[in-house]
């Protein structure tokens, strides 16, 4: 198996994101069973990497047209996922934007569970793109 792989997609402003959301679920699912991670922390990978690849997409891309760049790496005893998009800033790192989840949709969690499984989380912004890198162990 290969210890890196690669994803990438492009939504157009206004498109309906949830097919290349499923997209990218499925390419984490292939990729990390045979990863050195064991049953749980797949499924905690896969969670994570649906939370951040949702929000930029379905927040990014709510005015503009996003591309994105989904890597994850094998490391031997931990996976590194990297997500890169050229949507508008958003720092998922920044807890005071949390106020806890919505009472309405239930919605607002995610990131929180990214934080929490999630380990030495970071984000930067380079040349109007969002970069942010976790592991996962």
């Amino acid at each position: 198996m290969d210890r890196s792989r690669r994803f990438s997609a492009f939504v157009a402003s206004g498109r309906d994101p949830r097919s290349t959301i499923v997209e990218a679920l499925e390419f984490a699912r292939k990729f990390l069973p045979q990863s050195c991670l064991d049953e749980s922390a797949c499924v905690k990978a896969s969670i994570i990497i649906e939370e951040l690849v949702s929000n930029c997409l379905r927040y990014g891309g709510a005015s503009s047209d996003v591309s994105l760049w989904l890597s994850l790496d094998d490391t031997g005893d931990a996976v590194i996922v990297e997500l890169e998009d050229d949507g508008p800033p958003f720092d998922p790192t920044d807890t005071t934007q949390f106020a806890g989840p919505d009472p309405e949709t239930g919605g607002g969690v995610g990131l929180a569970i990214v934080r929490t499984w999630g380990e030495d989380i970071t984000y930067r912004r380079n040349d109007a793109r969002n970069l942010i890198r976790l592991t996962v162990r």
